[in-house]
């Protein structure tokens, strides 16, 4: 079997243009220019003809509602063209500020997964006077389109150095607005303005987000914040190969608007420029070339071999930042760091140094969701900070426990 007919998902770059110019954006030199109707096909047909039951379809930017005719035309081919038993699910990516009635009406008439970057109290840093209009989009969704912002919305936040600040207060936010699905991820762009002991102020605010996500669960029953959602993880065990992310696996193919490959859209070179670091050709080396290319097929397939050799998408154990190695870390096996993160740290050359600012931010969220309710139903939160100290305790001493293990097993 082709490694092509393994395809799970295509993401495609619409378009490298934007209407918004956000300052933090790993998207730093935005062009003009849109992806032709030949190109997309050929991208669409890559998943209407691939094994799997079940594929993706992800439309992105630039800002993809800029070219909505073409999302229009996409749906329309992939529905006349799919098998009978295959299921496509469609998803976007969008800054919100072009969703339409007309528009969200079609991208609830074919289900889409509707990914909205709207960064709560922060949102002037995306966009001076946006936050208006995302605040009159979930109302307007909460109103009159329910079923589908719980089933189907999610919003994507972003933080930075300078808006981790703003974090409690955008959470609270977003709970008394209904918002169902929240998604909080970081700036994988260089980010100097981070100092390694703020990962204290980090964790001081997250025990904030952590108090109103608790409460509005006991209220509720439901928990938005999708990095709390997921049951209390096990402790690390003794495998010591954890991928950084799939991208190796080469399930996923990025489409850019050009027609050229990629594993990833942090990978994509219409709408970016690479700071110039060590570890730029080692980027290079992972292009697959267009999508048109006869020998595309056989480059394809030497992929995951090329994410190997650049080191930073695998071998997560060998990875560090200035708070530790990861592989004496306790979360290694959950952690989400962006290998894409690596390559931004200024002045960087070695493929295993980790962003500080990303792993603070990983750290601190994962150390949280423990804390949540999960498998376990951990009462002691429930009977004040005496009982959570005594919980925090205990979870200590496991990890402790866990690390005396591995330490003997090294050392036989």
């Amino acid at each position: 079997m082709s490694t092509l007919e393994r395809i799970r998902s295509i993401d495609v770059v619409l378009t490298a243009g934007c209407n918004l110019a956000c300052r933090y954006c790993y998207q730093n030199a935005k062009k003009t220019r849109t992806m032709t109707w030949a190109t997309l096909r050929t991208s669409l047909n890559l998943i209407l003809y691939s094994h799997p039951a079940e594929v993706n379809a992800l439309f992105l930017g630039g800002e993809p509602l800029l070219e909505f005719p073409l999302i229009r035309r996409a749906v329309e081919y992939v529905e006349k063209k799919r098998a009978v038993d295959k299921r496509v699910k469609f998803i976007i990516s969008t800054n919100g500020t072009l969703l339409t009635e007309e528009i969200i009406a079609f991208l609830e008439a074919h289900s889409f997964a509707l990914q909205i970057s709207f960064d709560g109290a922060a949102q002037n840093v995306r966009g001076v006077g946006t936050f208006v209009l995302l605040d009159r989009l979930l109302d307007r969704l909460h109103a009159e389109r329910a079923e589908y912002l719980r089933r189907n919305v999610t919003i994507c936040m972003t933080v930075t150095p300078a808006t981790i600040i703003q974090l409690p207060e955008s959470i609270d936010y977003f709970l008394e607005k209904g918002v169902p699905n929240i998604s909080i991820g970081t700036i994988i762009t260089a980010v100097p303005a981070w100092k390694i002991d703020r990962i204290d102020e980090l964790d001081s605010l997250f025990d904030r987000v952590f108090e109103s996500s608790l409460r509005h669960w006991r209220k509720t029953g439901k928990i938005p914040m999708l990095v709390f959602r997921n049951e209390f993880a096990d402790l690390p065990h003794s495998k010591r190969k954890w991928p950084m992310c799939a991208i190796p696996q080469g399930n996923s193919l990025t489409v850019d608007v050009n027609g050229q490959t990629y594993g990833c859209p942090v990978l994509a070179g219409s709408y970016q420029k690479f700071a110039a670091c060590g570890l730029r050709g080692r980027w290079a080396a992972m292009r697959m070339g267009s999508i048109h290319d006869p020998r595309f097929a056989e480059r394809h397939a030497a992929f995951p071999q090329a994410t190997r050799l650049t080191q930073m998408f695998d071998r997560k154990e060998d990875k560090y930042s200035s708070y530790g190695r990861c592989v004496d870390c306790r979360y290694v096996h959950l952690c989400s760091v962006c290998p894409g993160s690596i390559a931004h740290v200024p002045g960087n050359k070695d493929p295993n140094r980790v962003s500080d600012f990303c792993c603070a931010f990983n750290l601190i969220s994962l150390k949280h969701r423990e804390r949540f309710p999960g498998r376990w139903e951990p009462m002691d939160l429930r009977n004040g900070p005496a009982g959570a100290q005594a919980l925090m305790e205990r979870w200590r001493r496991m990890a402790e426990a866990a690390k005396s293990a591995r330490r003997k097993e090294e050392l036989h």
